[in-house]
């Protein structure tokens, strides 16, 4: 099989040759496997890991406004073109600021400017980006045609509202809008899903196989805003957002990216339409049981710990524990092996290769049912 054979295979439940991996690297990480593999050419160091397939094309927003005040960092340190306020400090396109941590190894919310609304009428005051903004890759739909015939997988993807509505007005300020002030998170949301879905909707019509869908909507034992919250409010756009995108094309799958234990919802994001669930987080959530009671409705996309084994055990452990969950979750497709998030720093370049390579190297014939 071609990678792209290999992923459709999968994620229709059937058996591929081999089980299908995918993973996000921190930056640091890859400068690392750069070097270590004697590359500048990262391509390289996926051929190597069996990371194949996988490639993201999809439409972006343009904001004028902002472009005409972005600058590069000051002090000459590496970033984004952005308005920075400080070294440290940028406002992006969103009028959503950010900080730079120790390293710049991560950043973290500073403000948005949404945190002092109160009311629907309030929104009308915030410049939202529209559907004006939106900006295909030029001849959209033939690279998407070109990138299939070339053997690859191709998704775009949107983040969740959630994600975006706490990141204009803070989470705290959202989470208490779910208990009182509803009218006001519904008006945002409405903005929010109307924007994503023509997003979407450009990406379907180009061809696309897959619309990813990411934000965290869980912690490790509950659902951050509620499940009730959640299937008054999220369900139904959610629905409606899949729905329209299906009417243009009913095999287009959706991706819905959470960690935590979303276990309260899985048979909600069934029923709004989501067919590959990620990352099935075995801190908190047992990949072989979802297996068992979702299976053969949903894939599993993900399933490897990256807060114990990989980055802790040793490299039979890690082979151990990736064969262990193709034997459990994979014997007739539905799983891509993916650690629970990004690759961080902390993990050695032994555990990633075994836990790649295991995949890689696993029969699966082995296993059929």
């Amino acid at each position: 099989m071609n990678p792209r054979e290999r992923i459709l295979a999968t994620l229709n439940h059937e058996l591929p040759d081999r089980t299908p991996t995918d993973a996000w690297f921190h930056q640091e990480v890859r400068k690392r496997l750069l070097h270590e593999y004697e590359t500048d050419d990262w391509s390289v160091v996926l051929a190597d890991l069996g990371i194949e397939g996988w490639v993201d094309l999809q439409p972006s927003l343009a904001f004028p406004r902002f472009e005409e005040r972005a600058v590069e960092r000051p002090g000459g340190r590496p970033g984004r073109r952005a308005f920075w306020l400080d070294e440290r400090t940028y406002e992006d396109g969103w009028g959503i600021r950010h900080r730079m941590g120790e390293g710049d190894w991560y950043e973290e919310w500073v403000a948005g400017p949404l945190q002092h609304a109160q009311t629907p009428a309030d929104l009308d005051a915030y410049e939202f980006p529209s559907v004006a903004d939106i900006r295909e890759p030029e001849d959209y739909a033939a690279q998407v045609q070109a990138l299939k015939q070339q053997g690859m997988f191709v998704r775009a993807g949107i983040d969740n509202p959630y994600k975006r509505a706490w990141m204009l007005r803070g989470m705290d300020n959202v989470l208490a809008d779910y208990l009182i002030n509803v009218e006001f998170l519904e008006a945002l949301y409405d903005r929010l899903y109307a924007l994503y879905t023509e997003i979407i909707l450009r990406a379907v019509r180009a061809g696309v196989d897959m619309i990813t869908y990411t934000g965290d909507i869980a912690m490790q034992d509950r659902i951050i805003m509620g499940p009730n919250p959640w299937r008054r409010i999220d369900k139904p756009r959610i629905a409606k957002m899949i729905q329209t995108a299906r009417a243009v094309n009913p095999d287009v799958f959706f991706f819905i990216h959470s960690d935590g234990d979303v276990t309260d919802l899985m048979d909600d994001l069934i029923e709004v339409g989501f067919n590959v669930i990620n990352p099935i987080q075995p801190e908190c959530m047992d990949p072989a049981e979802v297996k068992k009671r979702w299976g053969d409705r949903i894939t599993i996309h993900g399933g490897v710990s990256i807060q114990k084994t990989f980055p802790f055990g040793t490299p039979d452990e890690v082979r151990a524990e990736i064969e262990h969950l193709i034997r459990t979750c994979g014997y007739n497709g539905g799983l891509v092996v993916f650690p629970s998030n990004v690759i961080q720093p902390d993990t050695p370049t032994a555990n990633i290769q075994a836990c790649f390579h295991a995949a890689r190297d696993f029969d699966l014939r082995s296993i059929a049912r």
